[in-house]
């Protein structure tokens, strides 16, 4: 039976409220990494700590860990907790630096607060420190996943850069532009809690696979709020891909079905998505080709997969987080 559908919001708030012990203690190992840091580092990093993202990825871990049956140590949780968020963190420093982004999370961005040149050092700080924070643990295969899911964000990101206004980009670069982005991040933190429940190899893999699904439904449903698609109530700049020239999945969509008339017409208004009014127009050009409506239904065919080897997990209160939080993210928007 399908779950009942709640706000993508309020299942995330419900589920970091289950795990609130282990995100208590995450925090305080990320904390302790500004207070141990020198002089002019640990200020800014306390700082930056300070201004908290949604813990999607560490709640996950936390919901998988607990769902075996034998507990893992809450310090081990925690630890591999913050190499995830403090990984993610040090992504977003990078990412904001070189789409030149001036407001994250409703405060200045590290590259406006402290100029270019420090926000580098602070964000490769910040990296480096995630790999500590695993550094010691008793599973060599964990820091190992954070290593390895670390290459894949960051070549995804280089891919990403070196296609950026390819009108030819392919659904095959695409997908390996977010599965790099994206999705490798949230797999590393799904494989990992999998790990510390202490579950056996092949239910590890669907753990990672599961974290996969969801890591690439969640960018596509981010691609489409960039649009506008979905996002009544998000707080979220719109047009942001079309002014950094990313060719997103909605347009691959549209080039798909178009005749080379109607390719040449929206190529011209890409050139020209600064200009007021052109948006509304490529908007308006997606919806007459069902653009959005087949990303979204993409999204959902890897939600689904994702809902399906979750509620292959043994059954718990956890499992059942894990099912509302996949059930619920094509609502992210609302």
């Amino acid at each position: 039976m399908a779950p009942t559908k709640a706000e993508f919001q309020t299942v995330l708030a419900q589920a970091r409220a289950l795990v609130q012990e282990q995100l208590e203690l995450t925090e305080k190992v990320i904390f302790g990494v500004a207070k141990n840091a020198p002089a002019g580092i640990g200020e800014r990093l306390e700082a930056l700590f300070q201004r908290k993202g949604k813990r999607i990825r560490s709640t996950l871990l936390c919901l998988i860990a607990q769902s075996g049956t034998h507990k893992p140590d809450p310090q081990r949780v925690a630890h591999a907790c913050a190499g995830i968020e403090l990984l993610h963190l040090a992504s977003l420093v990078h990412d904001d630096i070189i789409d030149g982004t001036d407001i994250r999370r409703g405060q200045k961005t590290a590259h406006k607060e402290w100029g270019t040149q420090v926000a580098v050092l602070i964000g490769d700080y910040v990296l480096s420190q995630a790999m500590q924070c695993v550094i010691d643990e008793e599973s060599h295969d964990i820091p190992t996943i954070l290593s390895k899911a670390a290459d894949k964000l960051i070549a995804g990101e280089i891919l990403e850069l070196d296609q950026s206004g390819n009108m030819g980009l392919s659904f095959e670069e695409y997908d390996r532009i977010i599965d790099g982005k994206t999705a490798a991040l949230i797999a590393g933190a799904a494989r990992i809690g999998a790990i510390l429940a202490g579950f056996d190899k092949e239910l590890i893999e669907n753990c990672a696979q599961m974290g996969s699904h969801f890591g690439i439904a969640f960018q596509i449903v981010d691609d489409l709020l960039d649009y506008g698609f979905g996002s009544k109530n998000l707080d979220k700049a719109k047009f942001t891909d079309l002014g950094n020239g990313l060719i997103t999945l909605p347009l691959l969509y549209y080039f798909d079905s178009s005749n080379a008339q109607e390719r040449a017409g929206m190529e011209s208004l890409i050139a020209q998505a600064d200009q007021a009014g052109v948006p509304e127009k490529i908007i308006a050009m997606l919806n007459e080709k069902d653009a959005f409506k087949k990303a979204k239904a993409n999204a959902q065919d890897h939600l689904e997969k994702a809902l399906e080897i979750a509620q292959s997990l043994p059954g718990s209160l956890f499992t059942e987080e894990i099912i509302q939080m996949f059930s619920s993210m094509d609502s992210r928007g609302n």
